[in-house]
């Protein structure tokens, strides 16, 4: 793993970039982290949000994986993305 990371480094041509990105990313995980933290002090909004993640579990259950046409359907869309990230 050590080699591998150590030689896509050295094929880099934009070290300072790649250190900027990297350092970036690490500062909005950490805001991200935050954000999250104090959201979940609040009161009312953990509910809240609980209650939007099940209310949109079961519509997408209902809509997708209920009934076979719609679970072919499901499956021809995650084709058709795969598709085009391969």
């Amino acid at each position: 793993l050590l080699d591998t990371v150590s030689d896509a480094w050295d094929k880099t041509e934009d070290k300072a970039s790649v250190v900027t990105l990297g350092s970036t990313a690490l500062i909005a995980l950490w805001v991200a982290t935050g954000v999250v933290a104090y959201v979940d002090k609040l009161p009312l909004l953990p509910f809240i949000f609980e209650l939007v993640g099940i209310s949109y579990s079961g519509y997408f259950v209902y809509r997708y994986l209920l009934f076979k046409p719609d679970r072919e359907e499901l499956g021809e869309k995650i084709d058709d993305i795969k598709s085009k990230i391969f």
